[in-house]
């Protein structure tokens, strides 16, 4: 499954949300009820009272409005050094400087407090556990400023908005689940006082997507869809053009996205593939369209059992390319009972024949890939018919060549040719390699040995340069024995010109 990174999304949404009007400063009140000239003094006490519910003195506010500033410089600050770290975890050189100015450019774009250019280009010489930690201390001097205006102005929602998302990307980047109930906390209490907010159903279900609770998880990125869709309508943008922005559009579409990898993890197929098909239909890019479908096709892997599809997930992700083979293994073979279609089970019984040799059983592992050939559907050439398993013909006929080097080595050349004929009877991208092997090991019966080294030239361009030179010296060799001196003397002119 493809996850999608929407730091910066969440950073232009927060952005957009943060420029919604806001509460005008009133004068501070004095404790006892003011009567005003032409004032009821029973209005006047309401009002105080209605007051003292819904905003803070002025000098609160402006303390307030001072602290999400230097917050918000930190968060950049912080966001910043996270793109570099990602950065830098992948290979920096496959990054282009347009890419670099057009990230640049986007942070810009949610804040106004990042770096400039220069100073972010010096950052990247800096371990990464150094600027992680930096990250770390940026993030928590954020969180602690943006707590520090809520309480000195708790009416605040674009606050409240932030100090929840960082709650919620600390609990994702650092590992501390902790700090995802705090960001739920925060963003409960916001919907119950701003309910027409869908960015913050986003962030809400986000939260509860990161701990497992997929149904409310599920339930909120509905309820940022429903939000959406009912205020997109009172927007400029769409007074203006009759139809909602590219960046509503793309909201649009991400929420639908993960109310499906919600469902998901339900395991509610039909429900899934139905979102899934809506998600479709709001794709802008062909990106978006090939996500949704990578998403179909993983349901769909085992016709539509879902339960199957993680777990083959899981073994492949954290346990095979984790080194954990036992487990692994294990684990395979319990799944081979679950699975629905052919083509799923054909999958599974490939992995878990490789994960056996690899464990050193090899017997096992040739016995089962060797089963799963022979059942393969081939076309008259002898290749299968589904391309998908020519992957499985591949590690069948290498696993026996493999086992062939193997007696080869312990001088059982009995027992190496048999598997390296076996090798040779299987269309694989290396076929080559097992018919020279042969053809070595016949080296003494001339014709035989010619036979099969001939079949290896067929497929010469499937083998390196040390092989072709093997290769034509062992069928000069075998000319010149065979007293065909004019074949000898051809195979060793193209020797030489290797």
């Amino acid at each position: 499954m493809k996850f999608f990174n929407f730091s910066l999304f969440v950073l232009i949404s927060l952005l957009a949300f943060a420029c919604s009007p806001t509460r005008t400063a009133v004068e501070k009140s004095e404790p006892r009820v003011t009567v005003p000239a032409g004032v009821d003094s029973l209005i006047a006490a309401e009002a105080q009272k209605l007051a003292e519910k819904s905003f803070v003195s002025l000098d609160e506010e402006i303390k307030a409005e001072r602290l999400k500033e230097q917050a918000q410089a930190y968060r950049a600050e912080s966001d910043t050094i996270w793109y570099y770290l990602e950065l830098d975890q992948a290979d920096k050189h496959d990054v282009s400087e347009q890419d670099n100015l057009e990230a640049i450019e986007a942070f810009n774009e949610a804040a106004e407090h990042i770096r400039d250019i220069d100073a972010l280009q010096r950052t990247t010489d800096t371990e990464d556990d150094q600027m992680l930690q930096e990250y770390g201390r940026l993030v928590d001097q954020a969180i602690r400023s943006f707590e520090e205006a809520l309480k000195l102005n708790p009416f605040d929602s674009e606050v409240r908005l932030w100090l929840g998302q960082l709650y919620g990307i600390k609990a994702s980047r650092l590992n501390e689940q902790q700090e995802h109930k705090k960001a739920i906390d925060v963003l409960e209490k916001l919907i119950r006082l701003d309910k027409g907010e869908h960015v913050v159903y986003y962030a809400l279900a986000e939260n509860y997507f990161s701990i497992e609770n997929y149904k409310i998880a599920a339930d909120n990125f509905d309820r940022a869809i429903r939000t959406l869709r009912d205020v997109v309508t009172m927007t400029d943008y769409y007074d203006q053009h009759g139809a909602m922005s590219r960046r509503d559009s793309t909201n649009l579409f991400i929420y639908t996205y993960y109310k499906g990898v919600s469902h998901l993890h339900l395991y509610d197929t039909p429900t899934t593939l139905d979102v899934f098909d809506e998600a479709m239909a709001l794709a802008l890019t062909e990106e978006d369209k090939q996500s949704v479908q990578s998403e179909i096709d993983f349901i769909n892997w085992d016709r539509g059992n879902i339960r199957a599809s993680l777990e083959r997930e899981y073994i492949i992700n954290e346990l095979v390319n984790q080194g954990r083979l036992e487990e692994a293994e294990r684990r395979f073979s319990k799944l081979l009972g679950t699975l629905r279609s052919r083509s799923a089970h054909d999958e599974i019984d490939w992995r878990l024949g490789v994960v056996q040799y690899q464990n050193g059983k090899e017997d096992q592992g040739a016995e089962r890939l060797l089963q799963l050939v022979k059942r393969s559907e081939t076309n008259e050439d002898g290749y299968p018919s589904d391309p998908d398993y020519m992957r499985y013909f591949n590690d069948y006929g290498l696993i026996c060549f493999n086992i062939g080097q193997s007696y080869l080595a312990e001088q059982d050349r009995r027992n190496a040719l048999k598997y390296f004929m076996q090798s040779s009877k299987i269309n694989w991208r290396n076929r080559a390699r097992a018919n020279l092997q042969i053809a070595n090991i016949l080296s003494n019966n001339v014709s035989e040995s010619i036979k099969y080294a001939i079949l290896a030239e067929e497929e010469k361009n499937t083998l390196n340069e040390q092989d072709r030179r093997a290769l034509y010296s062992l069928l000069t060799d075998l000319h010149r024995r065979n007293g065909n001196m004019d074949e000898a003397r051809r195979y060793h002119q193209i020797w030489r010109e290797i």
